[in-house]
């Protein structure tokens, strides 16, 4: 069935963040666990928690691949085999198991075939595709996606590394513990390969 513009302006609608609604929600959860939830010390608390996650989970519905831009076209003289890569790009995101907030670092490196991406955008991208609820392996996924279909290289890596809320949470003794994962998209030297990855095979 073909979509109408109705159809896809009660979609935008459904999708945009609902302050109101997302205030209502933390107040029924202070209830749910036995507070009072106009108690002078939370009479605010559910506005803070709201306005936080609407910042946490602001990228909700929109394509992380769009921050990347315009991609800018290599030059008859420009090395296309050479390896570019971003690295200690910061990040904070929310696990979607427990919403539970995870932060770390992400590495971006891409061989380019035909376009090259502003550095700064690769640093959108990587903020674009965190404030959602996540999953680490997702998170590397979906960077490593937008990448390959806006750029189209030879081949991306994307290192994460995160502390993870729910662990800490879970393990106390193992709070300072971080996962990493590495997704690897099309085709890159080995050399470069090891590097990217960090590998000290």
């Amino acid at each position: 069935m073909r979509r109408t513009m109705i159809d896809v302006e009660r979609d935008l609608a459904a999708a945009r963040p609902d302050r109101e609604r997302a205030v209502a929600a933390v107040q029924e959860l202070l209830r749910a666990v036995g507070e009072d939830a106009e108690r002078p010390g939370l009479a605010r608390t559910p506005e803070r928690v709201a306005d936080m996650f609407l910042e946490l989970f602001a990228s909700v519905g929109e394509d992380p691949a769009g921050a990347l831009g315009a991609p800018i076209a290599l030059g008859e003289g420009d090395a296309a085999e050479d390896l570019v890569g971003v690295t200690d790009i910061p990040f904070r995101s929310v696990c979607e198991h427990h919403l539970l907030p995870f932060e770390g670092s992400v590495d971006v490196f891409y061989a380019p075939r035909r376009y090259l991406a502003g550095l700064s955008r690769v640093a959108s991208l990587v903020a674009r595709a965190s404030r959602r609820p996540n999953l680490q392996e997702r998170l590397g996924q979906q960077i490593a996606g937008a990448m390959m279909a806006v750029l189209e290289p030879h081949g991306v890596v994307v290192r994460i590394e995160a502390r993870h809320g729910c662990i800490a949470h879970s393990e106390p003794s193992a709070a300072r513990a971080q996962a990493v994962t590495v997704t690897a998209l099309g085709s890159i030297p080995d050399a470069a390969w090891r590097f990217a990855s960090r590998s000290t095979d």
